[in-house]
């Protein structure tokens, strides 16, 4: 989503919310299915996505690894990418979850297939 004019600003889901969204997945309050057919251990570069309740998630993966997010789409219809974050909020969602986090985030991933 590209944001500028003040109309579109209310739209943005702020890093720190999306973060809290891979939280839940993490506490599991909220239930996950891939996007498409192929494994998360399956994708040596590029985007693998999930549902994760009513929201949108795509992962950029390196080598069976998440390297950050590259868009959501929250259940309430805001949304935000890689740059949108870079640009108002100056860091990534999976910067802000912890390693112990991230690892069981990427365990959870890995048990979708």
């Amino acid at each position: 989503m590209t944001t500028g004019a003040r109309g579109e600003r209310g739209r943005h889901l702020p890093a720190a919310e999306a973060a809290s969204l891979l939280r839940a997945i993490v506490a599991g309050e909220l239930g996950l299915r891939p996007t498409g057919r192929r494994p998360f251990v399956s994708v040596a570069v590029g985007e693998w996505g999930v549902v994760a309740g009513d929201a949108e998630i795509v992962f950029f993966v390196d080598s069976a690894s998440l390297d950050h997010v590259v868009r959501i789409t929250a259940a309430d219809g805001r949304q935000a990418g890689f740059g949108d974050w870079l640009q108002h909020d100056g860091e990534n969602p999976l910067e802000l979850i912890d390693d112990s986090e991230r690892l069981e985030l990427e365990r959870l991933l890995y048990a979708l297939h």
